[in-house]
């Protein structure tokens, strides 16, 4: 036997936030072979981080043991004994599922149900364990990627990813109970197949926001339901804001500039001249600014209304004013400091906002200048 060719070593990639990878290198048939063991270590910040590491570093020794004895045994010709005891894939899953039900996540144990009705949709319900090796968790990939159809339609491959995870964790599950040597999912190459989907971020372009001032509001009694929606696009206020904003949250600093208090970042959001436009106009500057804003359901509805009345296509709510807001900072060219302090978001949650513009430099006295519609 050729020791270059069988050592198998745990070796490391670093990857987001300060995480590494574990995975092994070795030679199998004159061929390199990286396998990924889907085991992180992560930052040593405290003793419980420290001991988590250790685990992962006791469970990637063993698999690298594992693999040591089988490739071996494989130079040698030896046959390692292989029969263990056999049931039904669904059986599997369905024990993974009461597990996950007795801990009391229903959410996670109905997305289980879910992939268990795509596994029995790929090669039927009465599959035995015994026959989900690479080749079955491979077509099971594809067949999530390219072919299977719940009753929403098309499966979307954020859920995709969620179902092999789950199908995954069935299997380390089996591996755990001794009835799998090892999860077979291990050799499956996934992430440049499913990958994750990002949302496209919807906002209204600056001529549907000109529409919607030039809009008069369908129900006329019920004015503030317009002043409150074209606030939050000039403000990126969330509905949340918007019915418990007061006067006491407008303030004036030492240059004559006015501001608004964000209850829920903590943060102070300049006012351009289009946000003060739709403050309504009243001599007690006393309580709530749009008092007599009606319930959720009827500002909806509303919104519906003047969206028709409009010819705007895209669905009125106070998220897609909060994206305008956004896409309003980025058309100017502001940094992403200054775009995330506006906004009141952390750097690493910019991403699905800078995708809605190209981004371009402009000088500081022009970060805000598109909020003036001018």
């Amino acid at each position: 036997m050729n020791l270059s060719k069988s050592r198998i070593n745990l070796k490391y990639k670093d990857i987001d936030g300060g995480r590494k990878s574990i995975y092994l290198d070795y030679y199998k048939d004159g061929k390199r072979v990286r396998e990924s063991l889907r085991l992180y270590l992560l930052p040593e910040t405290s003793r419980k981080t420290a001991a988590g590491n250790k685990a992962v570093m006791r469970k990637a020794e063993e698999i690298r043991r594992s693999r040591i004895e089988e490739l071996t045994a494989g130079e040698n010709g030896i046959e390692i004994d292989a029969a263990m005891p056999d049931i039904p894939l669904a059986k599997v899953i369905k024990d993974y599922h009461t597990l996950i039900l007795e801990r009391g996540d229903k959410s996670t144990a109905g997305n289980i149900m879910g992939m268990y009705r795509a596994v029995v949709a790929f090669r039927g319900e009465n599959v035995l364990l015994s026959s989900v090796d690479v080749e079955y968790c491979d077509g099971l990939v594809d067949f999530l990627r390219n072919e299977y159809h719940s009753v929403h339609g098309k499966l979307k491959m954020t859920t995709a990813r969620a179902y092999i995870y789950l199908f995954s964790a069935a299997l380390n599950l089996a591996v755990e109970n001794g009835l799998m040597r090892r999860n077979p999912l291990f050799f499956v190459k996934i992430h440049d197949r499913i990958t994750r989907e990002r949302p496209k971020k919807l906002h209204l372009s600056v001529g549907e926001i000109k529409l919607l001032m030039d809009t008069q509001c369908p129900v006329i009694s019920r004015p503030q339901v317009k002043q409150a929606y074209l606030f939050s696009i000039f403000t990126g206020l969330t509905a949340f804001d918007i019915v418990n904003l007061k006067w006491k949250d407008i303030k004036n600093d030492n240059d004559g500039r006015m501001s608004v208090w964000c209850q829920s970042r903590k943060i102070f959001i300049p006012l351009s001249s289009n946000a003060l436009r739709w403050l309504p106009e009243t001599s007690n500057h006393r309580g709530l600014i749009f008092k007599g804003l009606p319930k959720d359901t009827e500002i909806n509805n509303i919104l519906k209304l003047w969206q028709n009345k409009s010819g705007i296509e895209k669905r009125l709510n106070f998220t897609l004013a909060r994206n305008t807001f956004a896409y309003l900072i980025l058309s100017t060219g502001a940094d992403v400091a200054t775009f995330c302090s506006l906004m009141g978001i952390a750097s690493k949650n910019a991403k699905g906002y800078l995708a809605m513009t190209e981004r371009k430099i402009a000088p500081m006295d022009e970060k805000l200048k598109a909020l003036q519609l001018d």
